[in-house]
C-alpha cells in the first residue's frame, strides 16, 4: 500500500480527503480496469519516446549554449484523450477505494494516483511462486 497526500484535497459526504491509500491491483481488479490499464499503458508508453528526446535536447542545448526545437519535438507527443482520463479515474476510484468521488479529484492528483497504483516497482515476467515446502 502507498499513501498519497493530496495536493488538491476534495470534499465527500462533507468529510476533507487530503490523503488516500493506492493499494496494489490483485486480479480482480484487472478484470474490472484491465481496459482502462491498457489504454493509459499505450499512453505512457506513445509519448515515452517524445519525452526523453525532448529532456535529451533541453539538456543539450542548455550544455552547448544553443539552441534547440523544442516545440518540434513537443508536437510528437500525443494529448490525453477523455479515454486515458477516463481510465486515471477509474484506476483511481477501484485503488485508491474513492468510488465516485475519483471524479471530483484534480487533474494533478488523479495523475499521480493512477501512475502510481499503475507502477508496482516490479519488472514484468520476474515473480515466482513460494509453496512454503523446503
Amino acid at each position: 500500500m502507498n499513501k498519497h497526500d493530496l495536493k488538491y484535497p476534495i470534499t465527500v459526504n462533507g468529510a476533507t480527503i487530503s490523503s488516500v491509500t493506492i493499494r496494489r491491483p490483485n486480479g480482480g481488479d484487472m478484470v474490472a480496469i484491465g481496459d482502462q490499464v491498457a489504454e493509459l499503458m499505450k499512453f505512457y508508453s506513445s509519448n515515452a519516446k517524445a519525452s526523453q528526446e525532448y529532456v535529451l535536447a533541453e539538456a543539450a542545448a542548455k550544455l552547448s549554449g544553443t539552441g534547440t526545437d523544442l516545440e518540434a519535438i513537443a508536437a510528437k507527443m500525443t494529448p490525453p484523450t477523455s479515454a486515458v482520463f477516463s481510465a486515471m479515474v477509474d484506476i483511481a476510484s477501484r485503488l485508491a477505494g474513492l468510488g465516485e468521488a475519483a471524479a471530483e479529484l484534480d487533474v494533478t492528483d488523479l495523475q499521480d494516483i493512477a501512475g502510481k497504483a499503475l507502477n508496482t516497482g516490479e519488472a514484468p515476467g520476474r515473480g515466482r511462486v513460494e509453496t512454503g515446502d523446503a
